[in-house]
């Protein structure tokens, strides 16, 4: 059987569209797997196969199937469509097509013992599996390489760590971008192994094989003949449906990897605010980051990003509320299932974009060594009370808390408090230079292991996908 061949996407936007999707992020090679017309030819694909099967166990010749192949390949949307006008049902106006330009004898063969989520289920799986692995992960690898390079590039690259929104203890810009770098890889992973683990099915209207059972002595059989043809395996237990966690566990994943996007949009968006500037995306000629005030350089593109994982997320809502269907098979998923192609639609636009605003990123080193002093040293807090405990302080962590607010409050360095305080300059007298260092200058000696620990990182990813 020869492999499916998806009909030609317009570039052209259609401005008569409801779905952003389809006008504003309309995305040619996305839509090659996801458009109307590809739905379709992926259950006239379906409808081959199941011919050619058929010829396989001599229910058919090979003449007929090869016949019913040529035109489930001619099928298009439109025709569909039009047909369904009559039938009211998608799937027996796509069978009506394909027999249409076919001789009578062959007509009987087409749908011959299938049931129309044999078809539906099964070329879903194949359509979601293809833009996973063909767009999607495509995609996220150009993104880790981009990662990839920043981390490598920015690895010694000092930048005070946050958490709570306050100043933490020092990092590496290099060491930030790993931590994506990392979680980013593992879900693709995750995504790669569950795009191969959707089931396909042609076990009948209740999935007892029921109808197969008449004309065929191994159903089972028949099934894996099938679905081996289109490179996918039977679901181990289905009704009408192939049970739906196989598709939600896959959009859950990816809604994941979405999340992960967006938080890495997040930070990035944070980093350049004005008080801080310690990123900026390269802004290309003609680029306007407002209509009325010139001056300014919204980080747009990180903010698309973060208003796209919105979309995924309810489409998470959505799939799992689909899990239930009463009994063997009812249609309260029908409408809300074909709203499932927006995720790995949605998430090739963000990883599209966050890769391309990534590639732009300018790192402010001076910002970054600014801010870094902004607290007079009392990011310094941690090792000092971390070696007054050493040299047998019993209330290291008040002593230093005490100093550090201190200093804050009075915009003046802990290195000044501490020196001016009896107590703990007792206790600063015991230091070793290399220790005196770290107090006197956090941000040069106090990075721990930021630095290695990205090029392990690094390291670990080039050898999965490669340094580009």
């Amino acid at each position: 059987m020869k492999p499916i061949v998806l009909p030609e996407i317009s570039h052209k936007k259609d401005y008569n569209v409801l779905d952003p999707l389809d006008c504003r992020y309309f995305d040619a090679e996305v839509a090659k797997y996801l458009s109307e017309e590809s739905r379709i030819a992926y259950q006239a694909h379906v409808e081959a196969a199941l011919a050619q099967t058929l010829a396989d166990f001599k229910i058919c010749t090979q003449a007929v199937a090869d016949e019913i192949e040529v035109s489930a390949r001619k099928v298009s949307a439109d025709e569909v469509y039009k047909q369904e006008e009559v039938t009211k049902h998608d799937i027996k106006a796509l069978v009506n097509v394909i027999k249409s330009r076919i001789s009578d004898q062959a007509k009987p063969y087409v749908h011959y013992g299938a049931t129309s989520n044999d078809i539906i289920s099964t070329a879903t799986a194949l359509q979601m599996r293809d833009v996973t692995q063909q767009v999607v992960i495509p995609r996220l690898r150009e993104l880790l390489q981009t990662l990839l390079r920043l981390s490598e590039q920015y690895a010694s690259t000092v930048q005070i760590g946050r958490t709570h929104g306050q100043h933490a203890v020092p990092i590496t810009f290099g060491f930030a971008m790993a931590e994506y770098v990392s979680r980013l890889g593992n879900s693709m992973a995750a995504i790669q192994g569950l795009s191969e683990e959707l089931k396909g099915k042609f076990s009948g209207a209740v999935g007892a094989y029921n109808a197969l059972s008449i004309f065929i002595d191994d159903p089972i059989k028949f099934e894996e003949t099938l679905l081996a043809k289109l490179k996918i395996q039977p679901a181990p237990y289905s009704t009408q449906i192939v049970p739906p966690e196989f598709l939600i566990r896959l959009i859950d994943e990816l809604a994941i990897t979405s999340g992960i996007m967006a938080n890495l949009s997040h930070d990035m968006r944070h980093l350049q605010r004005s008080e801080i500037a310690e990123v900026r995306e390269r802004f290309e000629k003609g680029q306007t980051g407002s209509s009325t005030m010139a001056h300014k350089r919204n980080p747009i593109n990180f903010e698309n990003v973060i208003s796209m994982n919105k979309q995924v997320v309810a489409q998470t809502v959505n799939a799992i509320q689909n899990i239930s269907s009463e009994h063997q098979r009812d249609l309260t998923d029908s409408a809300s299932i074909r709203f499932y192609s927006l995720v790995p639609a949605i998430i090739a636009s963000m990883t599209k974009r966050l890769d391309r605003v990534m590639q732009k990123i300018e790192v402010d080193d001076e910002a970054m060594q600014r801010n870094l002093k902004l607290s007079g040293g009392a990011i310094a807090a941690e090792p000092l009370y971390l070696l007054f405990e050493k040299y047998g302080h019993t209330a290291a962590h008040e002593k230093v808390k005490e100093l550090a607010h201190k200093a804050l409050s009075q915009g003046k360095p802990l290195i000044q408090l501490l020196k001016n305080d009896k107590e703990a300059f007792s206790y600063w007298n015991r230091f070793t230079f290399e220790e005196r260092k770290i107090i006197e200058r956090p941000e040069k000696y106090y990075t721990g292991l930021a630095e290695k620990k990205s090029l392990m990182i690094i390291g670990h990813w080039q050898k999965i996908i490669g340094k580009k």
